[in-house]
């Protein structure tokens, strides 16, 4: 902005000298136009300053305002910019409701669950192992497993809430805990579009690293030189987002999409 500002008024003032120089030479030549261009010269000392501010306010109106103490915001993806209804999902193949209740009270949220996103073990080996928490429902456990990215979807917001932070500047992230076989799957159907409007990111199963362990923040902060102080990291989860503001970044958990703008507000952040 400042340098359009030194461009613009450049501008001006060599109009002006020229319109004055050109007076003043018709003048000498005696030319009944000379006149008429003094007072152009004249009209114009008062009107293009006016016309240069009028421009530069309208061009502050439309530049993006970006927080003064943030340059890149780091994304959770499920839960926070891709949905995961899983027990819907469940119950639309038609595991019943004991089955999904026991699921997810010992299956989904055991650290075995992890493994998948470790992606150290072979996929298959991790299923055997989670079908040993749920005796009695490994039929079912295998065909969530199975179909379980079938229910991915990106939120309303997601495209429109990227979009909008980059156009105001900031860099964006992603920094996903995700099993190779269910990320490729959601990125085959196209779910995972939206992550053509970031400038990068870091996936768990491609460096056997899982959050909230503290060296896949360390890792994402080092691979694109973040600064942590001037990074947001946004996720749904408690756990991580205690484990990334003990690596110094601006750890915020994610309740919505109302909640999240708020809590973005505060720091300069809007979209």
């Amino acid at each position: 902005m400042k340098k359009t500002k030194q461009v613009l008024a450049i501008i001006a003032i060599v109009l002006l000298l020229g319109m004055y120089v050109a007076a003043f030479v018709l003048a000498f030549m005696k030319s009944e136009h000379a006149q008429i261009l003094f007072r152009t010269a004249l009209g114009a000392t008062i009107l293009v300053p006016v016309l240069l501010y009028l421009v530069l306010m309208v061009a502050r109106m439309l530049k993006p305002a970006k927080s003064a103490v943030i340059d890149a915001i780091i994304f959770d993806l499920g839960l926070v910019l891709i949905d995961w209804p899983w027990e819907e999902h469940a119950a639309s193949v038609g595991i019943s409701e004991e089955a999904i209740r026991e699921i997810g009270e010992k299956v989904i949220h055991d650290p075995a669950w992890l493994e998948f996103d470790r992606s150290v073990k072979p996929e298959e080996e991790i299923v055997n192992d989670l079908v040993k928490l749920v005796p009695g429902y490994e039929e079912d456990l295998r065909k969530l497993i199975a179909t379980m990215d079938k229910c991915c979807e990106p939120f309303w917001y997601t495209e429109g809430w990227l979009k909008g932070l980059r156009q105001k500047g900031y860099k964006l992230y992603y920094l996903s805990n995700w099993s190779r076989t269910g990320q490729h799957k959601v990125a085959e159907r196209g779910a995972m579009d939206f992550l053509k409007l970031m400038d990068g990111g870091v996936w768990s199963y491609e460096h056997h690293e899982v959050k909230p362990e503290k060296e896949i923040f360390q890792r994402i902060i080092r691979q694109y030189q973040l600064n942590p102080a001037r990074t947001i990291f946004i996720d749904d989860n408690e756990g991580n987002v205690a484990a990334a503001k003990k690596e110094g970044l601006v750890a915020i958990r994610f309740l919505d999409i109302n909640d999240i703008t708020e809590k973005l507000g505060s720091l300069g952040v809007k979209w």
